[in-house]
């Protein structure tokens, strides 16, 4: 049971992980070119209850990355490798939560709730495209996670 276990948690940390991949290249590729191109009256489609529910999303997706993340650590604490690969994964991890919760959630609530016909302004416009360049580097931080998570996963029962 135990066994089964420890796949399964690992196995569904690298689907959580590839959601998060996912998610972040969607919102990269398709959301922020659209919200971004001449804010504030492009932000209707982050504002709450008119815009794209990106919480809706993020939060299980969370959710499920540290409880899968922490059970699959926990599980596997014994082997050395795989321990050390989830470890990296955890620090990579953390990292960009972190930065997310200074950085771009506090920023992405702040885009929210400015009124659509304000005028544009110039530290407005530096602000958004911060946030759009720096948001890729929060994207190779979950790459970093996803990589070490197959690894270990590959790695697992690997050596006696």
């Amino acid at each position: 049971m135990k066994e089964v276990v420890t796949q399964w948690s690992m196995i569904l940390l690298c689907f959580s992980m590839a959601a998060a991949i996912g998610g972040g290249l969607y919102e990269s590729i398709v959301l922020t070119p659209m919200w971004s191109k001449s804010p504030p009256s492009s932000f209707s489609i982050i504002q709450s209850g008119r815009g794209v529910p990106l919480q809706r999303f993020w939060i299980p997706v969370h959710v499920a990355i540290t409880l899968f993340i922490i059970l699959a650590l926990v599980m596997t604490w014994r082997d050395a490798t795989v321990r050390r690969l989830l470890l990296v994964a955890i620090v990579s991890y953390i990292v960009m939560r972190v930065w997310s919760g200074l950085f771009f959630i506090p920023e992405m609530l702040a885009f929210q709730n400015v009124p659509l016909d304000s005028a544009p302004f110039a530290e407005l416009s530096a602000r958004v495209s911060r946030w759009t360049v720096w948001t890729w580097f929060r994207e190779l931080l979950d790459i970093i996670t996803f990589l070490c998570s197959l690894l270990a996963l590959y790695w697992l029962k690997r050596w006696p």
